[in-house]
């Protein structure tokens, strides 16, 4: 059997049909969008370098007339292999995709391995655009929650392949890191878990201004815990905001953006607190949190421009996806805000950390516009990234510089050092625990 290159000439006969074809009223309501020559437009300059015509009685079909259907249309497109378009989609970014075919690379890769190949191995390409349609039209019916999820996502296609293996993986260690220190507190001191305590004071992760020396805890501080109540909102948040966002951020690379956006958090959350409090002790991953939750509103800022797009708005649905979110951002701002004022007023015994809420959301924000993906980088987007970045780093370097030197400069800012806090005499001498 012989095959043909899809020619110039068929090409353009082909685009004249096209045309004369656009002129019927296709696009009448959401049924329109996803019309069998709709989605052709979409797809044809993407495969057309790679279709083959299998016989010449193909061709010759479509120089003798002008089709008068889809269907006619699409059986003179001819076929394709599958390993050639996937290499021509791979040039592209995941951003890209969504522009302009409404879909991402792990779903490409779905759609053509539904398609039944032909016995020589070819993919028929009217065959994938009908795939193509049905997987439209059932996303259309999708139920209120992967909306929901798509939402906050803000993504055409939301899935875990790869897996979002950073947010379950810290999710994880902070659970079993909660269980250990719930099962082992009653043992070492008879004190229990409660909805809203004890604090474990003696816990070796914790951040205790008295051991600043031991570096790691200004990290491993996310570990510890103030309660089943602190805990159980930390992992919520957590996993709805982290979750969402680690899926918008395409492969095992988005996956090391979110926890670079995480970490950084974490770690300007515990230095910001110690310079402004600094004999607060620290505990809980909402520095991190924070972090997740404004490097949504950085994702807004770096795509706005392509969010705005026909093709987008298609994709998601509902164009007011953004306000949604900018919404969801603000009220928990507002919230952190107010409840903070509340405390300083009425509850002045309150230890809650909004220092490191505040300085978690900024670095959320400054990291987040730097690492996470832009759809279309523009020179200027670039800078931005860069000057973000650099004052993020900046901030750390001053709070580290702080730290080391704060009681030089400033007499006492800081609380002695506690060096005999675990030796037999020390305030912590029976404590066995993480």
């Amino acid at each position: 059997m012989t095959y043909i290159l899809y020619t110039a000439e068929v090409s353009n006969r082909m685009g004249d049909t096209y045309d004369l074809l656009n002129s019927e009223d296709w696009r009448r309501g959401k049924a329109a969008d996803y019309a069998l020559l709709s989605l052709d437009r979409d797809w044809i300059n993407i495969t057309k370098p790679h279709l083959k015509i299998k016989d010449r009685s193909e061709t010759d079909h479509a120089r003798l007339g002008k089709p008068q259907t889809s269907e006619d249309v699409l059986d003179a497109r001819g076929y394709f292999e599958k390993t050639e378009v996937l290499r021509e989609l791979k040039r592209l970014s995941n951003g890209e995709l969504e522009n302009r075919l409404g879909i991402n690379f792990s779903k490409v890769d779905d759609i053509l391995n539904r398609v039944q190949p032909e016995a020589d191995g070819l993919i028929s390409y009217k065959k994938f655009i009908e795939v193509v349609r049905q997987y439209r039209l059932r996303s259309e019916q999708e139920s209120r929650i992967t909306n929901v999820v798509r939402i906050f996502a803000f993504t055409e296609e939301f899935s875990c392949k790869p897996p979002t293996l950073f947010m379950l993986i810290i999710s994880l260690l902070e659970l079993v890191f909660f269980i250990y220190t719930s099962l082992k507190m009653p043992q070492d001191y008879g004190l229990s878990i409660g909805w809203s305590g004890p604090v474990p004071h003696c816990s070796y992760l914790i951040y205790n201004p008295a051991r600043r020396s031991e570096v790691w805890r200004f990290l491993t501080y996310m570990f510890v815990h103030i309660g089943i109540q602190h805990f159980v909102f930390n992992m919520i948040m957590q996993v709805v905001v982290g979750i969402s966002l680690e899926m918008s951020q395409p492969g095992y690379i988005g996956s090391l953006r979110v926890a670079g956006v995480y970490m950084a958090g974490v770690l300007a959350a515990s230095l910001g607190t110690s310079l402004s409090d600094p004999d607060n002790y620290i505990a809980g991953a909402s520095g991190g949190v924070y972090s997740l939750i404004f490097a949504h509103l950085a994702t807004l800022l770096l795509n706005w421009k392509e969010d705005s797009s026909v093709r987008i708005k298609k994709v998601v649905h509902k164009p007011i996806t953004r306000v949604i979110r900018i919404v969801f951002l603000s009220v928990l701002t507002l919230h952190d805000i107010g409840f903070a004022i509340y405390v300083r007023i009425y509850d002045p015994e309150n230890r809650t950390g909004f220092t490191g809420h505040l300085c978690g959301a900024i670095a959320g924000l400054l990291v987040g516009v730097f690492i996470l993906e832009n759809r279309r980088v523009q020179t200027w987007e670039k800078w931005v990234g860069g000057i973000s970045f650099a004052v993020y780093l900046g901030l750390v370097i001053f709070a580290i510089v702080w730290n080391i030197f704060g009681n030089s400069w400033s007499t006492d800012f800081f609380p002695s050092s506690d060096p005999d806090l675990y030796q037999p005499y020390g305030r912590c001498k029976n404590y066995t625990i993480f």
